[in-house]
């Protein structure tokens, strides 16, 4: 069983070492030009290359908005999910007040009762608004609501203090008209 067809086929004589020798010869010849054949890949042109480098780099762009898009609606889950968590409960009463405020140049109102009311005025309570809707939120939870997405919180104008030359010093205007 040792015995390869080779040395068969010279034991019964119907091929000589030379010709064995010469088979050999070229099977090695053929894998070696196999293996060399694998490692030489062929030359791309410049257009090809071209072209790689400007799918490549769509390709990142494209993963990048990707990423920015993934981004956004993380922020916007968490946004919601402070602001259901934390809301301050709405009073749906007959006497309950309008407390109005400034929202991107535009005069804004919220009926709210008068204990939320003072709240708000005296910034224990914030404004944020959240998919069109205004709700009130606690000041910590206004501020983390800020670092995610600023333009939400709606910041109410503070009382400033008068200074020594304005003769209307003894008259304060309130920040939040009743109208």
């Amino acid at each position: 069983m040792g015995n390869s067809l080779q040395d068969q086929l010279l034991q019964a004589g119907l091929t000589n070492k030379t010709k064995v020798n010469k088979a050999k010869k070229q099977n090695t010849k053929k894998a070696r030009q196999q293996r060399n054949s694998k490692d030489h890949r062929p030359v791309e042109s410049a257009q090809q290359l071209q072209q790689k480098a400007e799918k490549i780099a769509r390709d990142r762009e494209l993963e990048q908005q990707r990423k920015e898009v993934r981004k956004q609606r993380e922020i916007a889950a968490q946004i919601k999910q402070l602001v259901l968590n934390n809301r301050h409960p709405k009073s749906n009463k007959e006497n309950d007040v309008p407390f109005h405020f400034d929202n991107k140049g535009k005069i804004k109102h919220l009926y709210v009762s008068e204990h939320s009311h003072k709240l708000i005025s005296t910034n224990k309570l914030i404004i944020v608004n959240f998919n069109g809707v205004f709700e009130l939120v606690p000041p910590e939870i206004a501020e983390k609501i800020r670092q995610r997405n600023p333009s939400l919180v709606i910041d109410l104008p503070k009382d400033e203090k008068s200074e020594d030359g304005d003769p209307y010093a003894d008259f304060q205007v309130p920040d939040d008209l009743m109208w």
